[in-house]
């Protein structure tokens, strides 16, 4: 081929390159030319790659960040639906994830909720923090999307989520689905969502060989009585949508008559093998409404609770609605009551109140990996709650003394007044009285002027605080997020302080070992 054939369709040069060619290449003898396209070969590096298309995916990602558990169930429920339309999947904790490894993945979709004010998720902080920084790497061969939880009534609605989302895209991430933040009612957003991404990722992704199982012929009614045994062995676990109906126990109050607070301790009976909880775990309850405030709102609107109502995808009568699926001071659907293990939430009182003995209640597990006990059972504690937020503590301690692990525990905990809301005091003077409560720190703030709270004994604690973070302790928060934020400000005041830190490295969050610092909001 002489360079006069050279044209649009077959050659990258434009007509200056190729005239430049000409030139230089005039009067060269055959020698010369065999000499110099061995030597644009040589420089050119290699054989001419042509344009491919679009790798196909081999392996999809799919990332949570979760402080009560929702995030993760939502996670959990999406890689199994990859699975089940035979893509590789992986559903992994961020906490678990290496975030120096997040430009290796192929597909990332991310489910992370906001907990606090905006803040991420404990098991989240670190990969939130690694793409925060302004040395990250840039993501330019990484397609992505991020689900979003949160409450909107909260200023920083989904804040995480939006982080996520927007810092990803400015390191050059392929976002491949706009973000979806979901308020408290999430599931119709988090389904929809969920099948739009495998929808984008289903023509790119290999299907898995999958296992197809000839069902057996039952030839008798044993047999069929048989095979539906099986099938119930094999249903799906209890969570938010599928409870498990426990029965109740025990509904005792454990404040005084005259206390603010109606705070309720709870015994429900569930069968060993239907959810397997840990310490450190809540419970999800899902709390009826009175019926007869139901019925007497159908009578002050003159409505049958017979007539049939379509609540998102199901139809159901308007009564049953209205007692077990919508908040009725707002009519907006309801949400479950978090319960920490072994304890009441004073977000509940009216709904406790009604709970009675041998009564019935919808419940499912809401785990939390990220407040757990450490392994090494000498390993020390320190235990700060608030109000219901010792409740926790209460489980950690009894597991232990079951264990016979001999680290030392301190429980620092805070509530408005000494005899009307000590919670689980009996409980605690046993475990000092048995060596296994090595110091205890109280603060009740309305029992006298000075209105003490946790984070003021942690000040007046300070240098014993980092003896025992200095022996390995792990400390634990428990309570409302205000709380929470108010231990973290004595923490930075104590490394300055007492440690001599800079305040900007001085909080637990930013420590090496991140792992010795757990919280866990209500």
């Amino acid at each position: 081929m002489v360079l006069s054939q050279l044209n649009g369709l077959t050659s990258p040069l434009d007509e200056r390159h190729v005239h430049a060619l000409q030139i230089a290449l005039k009067g060269m003898t055959p020698t010369q030319l065999a000499w110099v396209s061995g030597y644009l070969a040589g420089i050119g590096g290699g054989p001419l790659r042509m344009p491919t298309e679009p790798k196909a995916v081999e392996r999809i990602t799919i990332l949570f960040g979760s402080q009560t558990g929702n995030a993760k169930a939502v996670a959990e429920q999406l890689g199994a639906r990859a699975s089940e339309q035979g893509m590789d999947a992986r559903v992994i904790s961020m906490g678990d994830f290496n975030p120096r490894k997040l430009s290796k993945e192929q597909w990332v979709l991310i489910v992370v909720s906001t907990h606090g004010e905006g803040e991420p998720p404990e098991n989240a902080y670190a990969l939130h923090a690694f793409i925060q920084d302004q040395g990250a790497g840039r993501l330019e061969q990484l397609p992505f999307a991020v689900l979003g939880l949160g409450d909107s009534s909260y200023e920083h609605f989904c804040r995480t989520a939006v982080d996520f989302d927007r810092r990803l895209a400015e390191l050059g991430a392929q976002r491949i689905l706009p973000l979806q933040c979901c308020a408290l009612d999430y599931r119709s957003d988090t389904e929809r969502w969920s099948s739009d991404a495998l929808n984008r990722l289903s023509a790119l992704a290999p299907r898995k060989a999958s296992n197809v199982v000839a069902m057996p012929t039952l030839r008798s009614h044993q047999d069929l009585r048989s095979h539906q045994e099986q099938s119930r062995n094999r249903a799906r676990p209890y969570d938010k949508d599928n409870p498990y109906t426990a029965t109740l126990l025990e509904n005792r109050r454990i404040t005084t008559l005259d206390a603010v607070s109606d705070v309720r301790h709870l015994a429900l009976a569930i069968e060993p093998d239907a959810m397997h909880y840990r310490p450190g775990d809540a419970l999800g309850v899902w709390v009826e409404n009175d019926p007869s405030l139901a019925d007497t709102i159908l009578a002050g609107v003159g409505i049958d609770g017979a007539a049939r109502i379509e609540l998102g995808d199901e139809e159901l009568d308007l009564r049953h609605a209205l007692i077990e699926r919508l908040e009725l001071t707002q009519l907006h659907p309801t949400t479950v009551r978090g319960w920490s293990r072994a304890s009441g939430r004073t977000g509940a009182e009216d709904a406790g109140e009604r709970l009675e003995r041998e009564e019935q209640t919808r419940i499912y597990l809401a785990g939390n990996d990220a407040f757990r006990l450490p392994d090494a059972g000498d390993t020390p504690l320190i235990m700060i709650g608030a109000g219901t937020g010792v409740a926790p503590y209460r489980a950690f301690l009894q597991q232990r003394a079951a264990n016979g692990h001999p680290g030392r525990n301190w429980l620092i905990f805070g509530n408005r007044h000494f005899h009307r809301d000590f919670l689980y005091q009996l409980d605690w003077q046993a475990h000092r009285k048995a060596g296994r409560l090595d110091r205890v720190s109280l603060a009740f703030s309305r029992d006298g002027a000075e209105k003490p709270y946790v984070q003021q004994r942690l000040r007046e604690e300070g240098k014993e605080i980092l003896r025992w973070l200095d022996a390995g302790a792990h400390l634990y928060v428990c309570g409302a997020t205000a709380m929470g934020q108010a231990v973290d400000h004595a923490l930075v005041e104590i490394f300055t302080i007492e440690a001599g830190l800079d305040p900007d490295c001085a909080s637990l969050r930013r420590y090496p070992a991140r792992e010795c610092y757990a919280t866990d909001d209500l």
